[in-house]
């Protein structure tokens, strides 16, 4: 029963994770403002920095190769989802800049 519960924890984690990624992105779509922009580049970014010290100090507490080389992967991973939300979200940007200029030639 205790691995069901782990795996359906670790479900459930992916699943907020996803929806967390959905919502920064329609905040981010949303957000009229470069203040409020970079507010959210802020909060990513430091996301990202807790993150990494989180996998940091799993990779140091042990001296188990194993759960080190997991430890590495599962950052490399969850860095990989934050490098790809930021993408999403860049491209978001480039999206409205380019908009922008468009509406601001045809006037």
């Amino acid at each position: 029963m205790a691995e069901d519960d782990t795996h359906n924890a670790w479900d459930r984690f992916e699943t907020d994770i996803k929806g967390l990624a959905g919502e920064l992105r329609r905040h981010y779509k949303g957000a009229g403002d470069e203040q409020r922009k970079a507010e959210l580049n802020r909060s990513l970014e430091q996301l990202r920095q807790a993150a990494d010290a989180v996998f940091t100090s799993l990779e140091t507490a042990t001296r188990d190769p194993e759960v080190r080389m997991r430890t590495k992967q599962a950052a490399r991973s969850f860095g990989s989802a934050i490098a790809e939300t930021f993408r999403d979200l860049g491209d978001e940007v480039d999206k409205v800049v380019r908009k922008a200029g468009g509406d601001n030639r045809k006037n």
